[in-house]
């Protein structure tokens, strides 16, 4: 029988001598929340409320969440007790963040007392917030009516998404994932699509707090030198003891594989964002942005995702990488795509391949220049120097300590989370270096080790789509209008006392 650490039995406690660490692994015995700690000598301490939410659709309830917990809670009834803190905490990160299958909240401070501070405050609005319906309005979505008499539909989110739905490359990015998903909820948008974002009713809101915000769902991720046992003590007498057991939602299922390849024309608004003002020009209407994605093994097999980061650095690693050289010299479109590369923000690793200024019904052009491209480097033969470029960026990158949009903390805690929200042990996802030393040994010991890869991860896999993305003059328009209709249809039904009180709200 294991001895409770504050209500925690501890699962596992391992040496990371990757970042010079111990990885404590800890399960809360009555309510399910697991804990994962990387301790060591850093006084930057930063702590995540890690859920995974998952949505059957585009109405945004995930992101709009992540927006109205922070909206007052149980213990801090303020109405933006966030922007205080954002003003009056010493932190070094303070932020809430949604992903497609899952929503985090990080924080840090290099100061023991604020970080506890803040830890208590993301705590209670994770776990106890009041969701009032007046800040599912404010930062969701709700129709107004202004003094003149005009209705419209309003919302943080919904005016967010809007500014995301009219810009090109945005709308490309979204497809990118959506295009080899289908079937799956990353085939939806879980920032939330505009038009659907209305749909969304306040019960549903509420309903999906309470199934994926009990601790039962949860998985927090630590780092830094406050002993494990005194954040296991403040969470177990904070919150956790205040919670019954609950039953675990389900995981994200697996994507389902295409029998065969699939293809996609969307179109997409012409121009830059609106908020630019920018209008597409009679040439640039003639032009398209291809690309072609591929679904690749689960993130959580990190040997696979080495692999797949092999292939990305030596076909489109950098400026002179193959693939690159291949689609610039073709002449067949302007530029790359900027968000070319793999990703791993999905259940699946996936490669992305794209570029824009393509002449119109040109995209087959596009696929059978990269796939012929790629049978001839699978038949030459990859230069060994190109590998060795590859082996040592992608080493050092493993390597590297840094702050991109935060702490390193967050990158490992994006690490872990790609096995873990899925059931996964947050360490097998966690370390790189020396899984990427295996991949070093299999690579010496196979000089056509990247080509097999290559032949079987891209030429031999039928989980792959085209995406034809073309510019749409009336894009923009169209999504304007079909919300106005919505005011429009709303304003009919309601009565001149109806009005008065909407005002008057």
């Amino acid at each position: 029988m294991s001895t409770l650490i504050h209500g925690f039995e501890i699962i596992s406690k391992n040496p990371l001598s990757e970042f010079n660490a111990v990885g404590i692994y800890a399960r809360h015995k009555k309510t399910g929340l697991e804990l994962y700690h990387i301790f060591n000598d850093d006084d930057e301490n930063l702590f995540s409320y890690n859920f995974m939410t998952s949505s059957p659709n585009s109405t945004g309830v995930a992101h709009i969440i992540e927006h109205t917990v922070l909206c007052g809670s149980k213990n801090y009834p303020l109405k933006d007790p966030f922007m205080v803190l954002a003003k009056q905490s010493v932190n070094t990160f303070l932020n809430a963040m949604t992903y497609p299958d899952k929503t985090v909240y990080p924080a840090s401070s290099l100061v023991e007392a604020d970080y506890f501070n803040l830890m208590s405050v993301y705590g209670d609005a994770v776990f106890f917030p009041n969701l009032d319906e007046w800040a599912f309005k404010q930062e969701g979505h709700r129709f107004e009516l202004d003094e003149n008499g005009k209705m419209s539909v309003q919302g943080v989110v919904l005016n967010e998404m809007r500014a995301n739905y009219s810009d090109f490359d945005g709308v490309m990015y979204d497809w990118a994932a959506a295009s080899i998903c289908q079937g799956s909820i990353y085939a939806k948008d879980s920032g939330g699509s505009p038009l659907e974002i209305p749909d969304l009713t306040y019960e549903e809101y509420k309903a999906f707090h309470k199934k994926y915000y009990h601790p039962v769902n949860c998985r927090i991720f630590l780092m830094g030198n406050i002993p494990t046992e005194k954040q296991m003590k403040f969470l177990e007498e904070k919150f956790l003891s205040k919670f019954e057991a609950a039953e675990k939602p389900p995981f994200v299922p697996p994507i389902e594989p295409y029998a065969e390849p699939r293809f996609f024309s969307v179109p997409a608004p012409a121009g830059g964002p609106a908020s630019a003002g920018d209008t597409a020009s009679a040439e640039e209407m003639t032009k398209d942005s291809v690309m072609l994605n591929w679904l690749l093994p689960e993130t959580s097999d990190t040997e696979k995702l080495m692999q797949a980061y092999l292939i990305g650095e030596v076909l489109i690693g950098h400026s002179g990488a193959y693939l690159n050289k291949v689609l610039l010299e073709s002449g067949i479109g302007e530029d790359l795509y900027p968000y070319n590369g793999i990703g791993k923000s999905l259940r699946n690793i996936t490669l992305t391949i794209g570029m824009k200024g393509i002449k119109k019904e040109t995209h087959e052009d596009f696929k059978k220049l990269i796939l012929n491209a790629l049978e001839e480097l699978v038949k030459k033969g990859i230069d060994p120097k190109e590998i060795e470029t590859a082996v040592h960026s992608i080493d050092f990158s493993n390597r590297e300590i840094r702050r991109n949009y935060g702490p390193f903390g967050i990158n490992l805690m994006e690490r872990a989370m790609a096995g873990w929200t899925y059931g996964v042990s947050p360490e097998k996802t966690l370390q790189y270096t020396p899984v990427f030393e295996k991949v070093k040994k299999d690579l010496a010991s196979d000089k056509r080790y990247i080509e097999k890869l290559i032949e079987k991860y891209l030429l031999k896999n039928k989980h792959h789509a085209l995406v034809r993305v073309y510019p749409d003059a009336d894009f923009c328009k169209r999504l304007d209008e079909s919300l106005e209709k919505r005011a429009e249809n709303f304003n009919a039904g309601l009565t001149d006392e109806d009005r008065r009180a909407m005002l008057k709200d």
